[in-house]
C-alpha cells in the first residue's frame, strides 16, 4: 500500500463528479418543493385578505401597488374591488425590528386610509410574551364544544391589535398605550408592540399620502 500512488487527476475528477451530483439533487429538491412553498404562501396570503378586506369580487393578490415609506419599508398594498369600483385596501409590510426577527403585519383600510383591521401572518417573536400581542387565537366556548361545532365565525379578538381600528395615520408616529383598557402595548413586549405599532403607522401614513395612486390601482 505504501508504495503505491494516488492518482490525483482522477481523485480529482471522482471528487468533482460527487459534488455535481450533490448539486444536482440540492437543485432538483429545491425546484419541486419551491412551487409548493410558493403556492402555500399564495394561499395564506388569500386568506389572511379575505378575513380583513369587506367582500370583493376580484383577485386582490393580482391586483398590487408597492410603495416605499417614510420609514424606508417597502409597503405592499392589495386592492379590493367589487363590481369595478375600490372597496378597500390591504398594505403589508415586513418589519425587522420585532424581538427576535422579522415580523410581517398586515392591515386593512378603508377607501379614505382609516385602518379597519389589522393582523400579523408571520412572526418568530417569544411564546407567551411576544405572540400575546401578535396573535388571534380563535377561542371555543363551552357552548361550541356541546354543539361540535367551531368558534364563532371572524377575525378573533386581540386588544392590542384592535387598538388600531377606525384610526388614520398623520404625520406623528403612534405612541404605545400599556395602561387602560384601551392599549396596544403589553409589558414585557414592548419591543413587539412597538415592531407591530410603526408597521401599521407605515401601512396607514403612507395610503393617505398616496390615495391617488392606490385610487387608480395597479398599472
Amino acid at each position: 500500500m505504501s508504495g503505491q500512488k494516488i492518482n490525483i487527476p482522477m481523485l480529482g475528477a471522482f471528487l468533482g463528479g460527487v459534488a455535481a451530483i450533490a448539486a444536482g439533487l440540492l437543485s432538483l429538491v429545491y425546484t419541486s418543493t419551491a412551487e409548493a412553498i410558493a403556492l402555500n404562501l399564495q394561499k395564506k396570503t388569500n386568506t389572511a385578505l379575505e378575513q380583513i378586506l369587506p367582500a370583493f369580487d376580484n383577485v386582490p393578490a393580482d391586483d398590487t401597488v408597492s410603495i416605499h415609506s417614510e420609514m424606508d419599508w417597502p409597503v405592499k398594498y392589495y386592492i379590493a374591488k367589487k363590481g369595478g369600483e375600490i372597496v378597500g385596501y390591504a398594505g403589508e409590510v415586513v418589519t425587522p425590528e420585532g424581538f427576535s426577527g422579522n415580523v410581517t403585519v398586515m392591515a386593512s383600510l378603508k377607501t379614505d386610509g382609516t385602518v379597519d383591521k389589522v393582523i400579523v401572518t408571520a412572526n418568530t417573536e417569544t411564546p407567551g410574551l411576544g405572540t400575546v400581542v401578535t396573535d388571534r387565537k380563535v377561542q371555543k366556548t363551552i357552548v361550541d364544544l356541546i354543539k361540535g361545532g367551531g368558534a364563532a365565525e371572524g377575525l378573533a379578538p386581540n386588544k392590542y391589535l384592535d387598538w388600531y381600528g377606525s384610526k388614520k395615520a398623520g404625520d406623528d408616529r403612534w405612541s404605545i398605550v400599556k395602561d387602560g383598557e384601551a392599549v396596544n402595548g403589553k409589558t414585557g413586549a414592548t419591543i413587539t408592540s412597538r415592531a407591530i405599532c410603526g408597521a401599521v403607522h407605515a401601512i396607514g401614513k403612507t395610503a393617505v399620502d398616496n390615495l391617488g395612486t392606490l385610487s387608480k390601482g395597479a398599472e
